[in-house]
């Protein structure tokens, strides 16, 4: 179904808009599973208890001329297949409409506010698997409940509540805030992730900073990335290069293991009734100094000399995580 074009006037330039709505409606079974490909706008999902999937699409041009509005509208097509049990949706944008095949001439003259909006809302049943792939816009997916799968492009992503254990999200050049998962792989390039909670959990950090308030397990591969963890519940498997400051508030009685190779980077875990195996080279290794601390092995006065240097031991009863650390260039603190 399509909205009949909508002209209107906009801003302090007198822009002209142009604008058009798609609505595409398909019945749905529980093997099915949506795919959307799109650029320069927002995509939101939303769930609902209804047998078929609505995809609302509105679609704005803004420019200085009534027909140039026209022609960067006309640009913009949606292509849709449904084969077998996958339905798609992909955005397309014919680049000769914009001026001898030349896609940055849209931005024609300095000073002038041409745009583009492709905008994508879509309600769902909570069981259909969903696949998103978005440029140039933001993702929203407040709940979902079924296998997800999301890469982004220049925007960010902002979920609520990912209960299935099936997420694959990469985020490159934005940001995500996420507040609860249950598991997933995630990868992020020149971004940064705000995660509140997640069971387990397999991220790849370039370039970015890493937020995560709890986790239950996690591996871990940061390189170039600042990293903060509140808790870990049960253990961790890191990875770090050229990471400043990877630090870990607590560690419970339940975090049984801890185990981090780091290269040119700074490790700071909590030291409470640990036992620990740090070995550091080209660094240093402290410890509170109100703490009671029983060695197995520390560098004697001339080993303390040596490059690589090696302690192990417990502190308070040893009763709590085993944490490991191998660290080249960096130093590793155990702090209270």
């Amino acid at each position: 179904m399509v909205v009949p074009v909508v002209a209107a006037y906009a801003g302090e330039a007198a822009l002209i808009e142009k604008r058009k709505t798609l609505v595409k409606v398909y019945d749905v079974q529980a093997r099915d599973q949506l795919s959307v490909d799109n650029q320069y706008g927002q995509v939101k999902i939303n769930l609902w208890d209804r047998k078929e999937i609505r995809v609302d699409i509105v679609i704005k041009a803004n420019a200085p001329t009534d027909q140039r509005a026209v022609d960067y509208l006309n640009s913009i097509s949606i292509d849709e297949k449904r084969e077998g049990n996958i339905i798609m949706l992909r955005t397309r944008i014919n680049r000769e409409h914009f001026g001898n095949n030349n896609w940055n001439s849209w931005r024609s003259k300095p000073g002038e506010k041409n745009f583009i909006q492709i905008d994508y809302v879509i309600s769902m049943p909570k069981g259909n698997a969903l696949i998103v792939k978005n440029q140039f816009g933001n993702t929203t997916i407040p709940s979902f409940q079924a296998p997800l799968t999301v890469l982004t492009r220049y925007g960010d992503f902002f979920a609520d509540d990912l209960e299935n254990a099936k997420n694959s999200i990469e985020v490159v050049y934005g940001n995500a805030k996420i507040g609860k998962m249950d598991a997933g792989k995630l990868e992020f390039k020149y971004s940064t992730l705000n995660l509140a909670q997640v069971r387990n959990l397999n991220i790849i950090n370039k370039l970015g900073k890493l937020h995560i308030g709890e986790v239950g397990t996690l591996e871990a591969d940061i390189d170039y990335s600042g990293a903060t963890i509140g808790r870990i519940s049960e253990s961790c498997n890191v990875k770090l290069n050229f990471s400043d400051n990877f630090n870990v508030d607590q560690l419970p009685q339940t975090a049984e293991r801890v185990h981090i190779q780091a290269s040119y980077s700074s490790v700071i875990l909590p030291a409470e009734s640990s036992q620990f195996d740090v070995t550091v080279s080209n660094g240093n290794f402290r410890l509170p100094a109100n703490v009671k601390v029983l060695y197995t092995n520390q560098p004697n006065k001339a080993e303390a000399q040596h490059t690589t240097r090696q302690y192990s031991g417990k502190v308070g009863n040893g009763t709590g995580s085993l944490i490991k650390v191998v660290s080249r260039f960096g130093d590793v603190r155990l702090k209270e």
